[in-house]
């Protein structure tokens, strides 16, 4: 695994984005506030890597906002887990309201939960973690049933491990300032996402918004060779670990494009403006059969 760059955004501006609507505001405030804590976590904060749909809407401006936020550990899950995420995320959730401006902006670790059941979570072959991160205004009603560990405003996190990770880029959170994160390099995130729609039909699980994600991510970036090679050497890799052997051909399984379009027309809720499945599965497709076999 490598880091091979510094990528600087305006977290800030994403934020500010939202103001026209208060809820939406004071969650991506509170996003923010959990992404500066864990990245400058002594614990934790070059052993989290941020991926998924908060990535994307961060880093690549995809218009598809999710609210989940997503990170693979660099370190191995322990029995006591739960106690050391605690211990070290809550005070610095709250150093990094006060560094932000957000001093009367509470957080907390909620629950944890591990997935799959508490007496397999150690030993098995791909474990998780389910977190809600509550937030509230200091002094309100909100505040006191987050006291309580029943606050209904939360941030959703999961942790994943022993995911294979290619490479990772540093997310800077402002020219000015040293806050920032490591994350999925882009191919990471494109051969993540593959290998999720290879393995949809093992899962159970149909992956429409990755489609939307590859598509949204190619047509906007496009990966040069050297990138298209890596993310070959990505896949490989993550399918390999989950038993899958991809070729070239793999992605043009018919049950494949059935299970990603099944829900497509639901992302419209978050995009608006939704693209044709048909043509964005094609192009996705003619890229997956582009790399470098």
């Amino acid at each position: 695994m490598s880091e091979d760059n510094t990528f600087t955004v305006d977290i800030s501006a994403w934020v500010e984005h939202a103001r026209s609507d208060p809820q939406r505001y004071r969650e991506r405030q509170a996003t923010e506030v959990l992404l500066v804590a864990v990245g400058q976590s002594e614990s934790y904060g070059d052993r989290l890597y941020l991926k998924g749909g908060i990535l994307m809407g961060i880093v690549y401006q995809s218009p598809r906002q999710t609210v989940d936020i997503d990170f693979t550990a660099e370190f191995q899950p322990s029995d006591d887990i739960e106690d050391k995420l605690r211990k070290a995320l809550d005070p610095e959730l709250m150093r990094a309201s006060t560094r932000l401006g957000y001093p009367d902006l509470v957080l907390r670790v909620q629950r944890i939960e591990r997935e799959p059941r508490p007496n397999h979570f150690t030993d098995a072959e791909f474990p998780a973690l389910r977190m809600t991160i509550a937030y509230a205004t200091r002094g309100t009603n909100a505040h006191r049933r987050l006291e309580a560990g029943l606050c209904p405003t939360v941030l959703k996190i999961d942790i994943s491990f022993r995911e294979p990770v290619h490479a990772i880029q540093f997310v800077r959170f402002d020219a000015g300032m040293p806050a920032g994160m490591r994350a999925y390099s882009l191919e990471d995130i494109i051969a993540e996402k593959l290998r999720a729609l290879l393995q949809q039909g093992v899962r159970n699980r149909p992956r429409r918004q990755d489609i939307y994600d590859i598509d949204y991510l190619v047509r906007e970036l496009s990966p040069s060779p050297a990138e298209k090679r890596q993310i070959l050497s990505a896949l490989l890799t993550k399918a390999r670990a989950r038993y899958i052997e991809p070729g070239p051909e793999s992605l043009a399984d018919p049950d494949i494009r059935r299970r990603a379009g099944a829900e497509w027309h639901t992302l419209a809720l978050e995009i608006g403006d939704l693209p044709d499945f048909a043509d964005a599965f094609d192009r996705v497709e003619t890229f997956y059969r582009g790399l470098p076999w």
